[in-house]
């Protein structure tokens, strides 16, 4: 990635005595791309901020870099459910990624999604799909809704869905 690149071409002294002496060298070791190269290596500052730009432009990248995917869970539809019944829950947020789940809780009770899908998963405005099992034995009452990525990251909604 062209960032990393140049980020530890910065800061890296033994990267630049290799840079100085091979150019090329140093960067296929880097895997940059034959454009990458090309625009480094002809200082093409115009070609390097395109470059850099197209790669910042990927909002996942961008929250993993920059971010660090702040879980923001924003609303929850339906919002209520009673026992004993199976909810199709639509959560929407932000960054939200592939292999997201998601679980009601309340006073030490949780109650698990089933993740269907995720649209948008890694930027702003991601929408998590999922079936909600309630069981008939829940306690009625209203819940937290967390929302979790497979890297640790969560969200959570409080106060988001009513078992009713």
């Amino acid at each position: 990635m062209l960032l990393h690149f140049i980020s530890d071409l910065l800061r890296n002294p033994e990267l630049q005595r290799q840079f100085s002496k091979d150019p090329d060298g140093a960067m296929a070791k880097a895997n940059l791309s034959e454009a990458q190269r090309e625009a480094l290596h002809k200082g093409q500052l115009e070609s390097v901020m395109k470059l850099l730009k197209t790669e910042l432009a990927s909002l996942e990248m961008f929250a993993v870099v920059w971010v660090k995917a702040v879980v923001q869970v924003n609303s929850a539809t339906p919002s209520t459910g009673s026992c004993g019944n199976t909810v199709q829950l639509s959560v929407a947020g932000d960054f939200f990624t592939t292999g997201t789940f998601a679980s009601l809780k309340m006073s030490g009770m949780d109650v698990p999604a089933m993740t269907q899908s995720v649209e948008n998963p890694g930027c702003r405005g991601s929408v998590l799909h999922c079936t909600l099992n309630l069981p008939s034995n829940a306690p009625i009452g209203v819940y937290d809704l967390a929302v979790v990525n497979p890297d640790g990251h969560y969200g959570i909604l409080p106060q988001a869905f009513t078992i009713d």
